[in-house]
């Protein structure tokens, strides 16, 4: 009878010693998100510590962009941007600059600052290391007059000539210019709506 008993308890170490081998073997993610690599197979013994399955948090993805140090010094984080994906032209996305270092980083004579940029709102089915193009409004200027940068010749920081063209012929006029992006040129004054412009000179 305790031969018997002792079968018994043996059987029962055994079970609860394959109950817990095999809870060992599930993976639980601590996060939801998408798995991006998977570095092992079916069956495969692996050790403590080792990565089996990458898995990327999709819903806070940011976009990781550089910015030269002219511009970047005017960036902080709560500026209003938009991001364009690759595989999605013509679609525009609400972001915010979330992060801005402190450090550049040279290469060529150039040094570029490294900014963070959160979706407002993920896209669906958002592809991990996907190139994007980006757009920061450092500031703006309601119901402003303007005119493509290839219309103004800048003189100094608040001036400018453009062509103006006329019933007596095509002339230059002197403006005052205010905000300049990277494809227009806020006019501030000399100039009023309606008046012809040559866009290229």
């Amino acid at each position: 009878m305790l031969r018997a008993q002792q079968q018994v308890n043996n059987a029962q170490v055994s079970l609860a010693e394959a109950e817990a081998a095999l809870a060992g073997t599930r993976i639980t993610a601590p996060i939801a998100g998408k798995i991006l690599t998977v570095t092992s197979t079916v069956g495969a013994q692996v050790s403590g510590g080792s990565t089996v399955i990458t898995l990327g948090d999709v819903a806070g993805m940011e976009v990781s962009a550089s910015f030269p140090e002219a511009d970047a010094g005017r960036l902080v984080t709560g500026l209003p941007a938009t991001i364009t994906l690759a595989d999605r032209p013509g679609e525009e996305f609400a972001a915010t600059v979330t992060q801005v270092d402190p450090v550049g980083t040279a290469s060529d004579q150039m040094v570029t600052f490294g900014v963070l940029i959160s979706f407002a709102e993920v896209p669906a089915d958002v592809l991990v290391g996907q190139s994007a193009s980006v757009r920061v409004i450092v500031t703006s200027v309601p119901d402003g007059l303007r005119l493509p940068a290839t219309a103004v010749h800048p003189v100094d920081e608040s001036t400018g000539t453009v062509l103006l063209r006329t019933a007596g012929g095509d002339q230059t006029r002197q403006v005052t210019i205010g905000l300049r992006g990277d494809q227009h040129t806020e006019i501030v004054s000399g100039l009023a709506e309606g008046d012809v412009v040559i866009a290229t000179w």
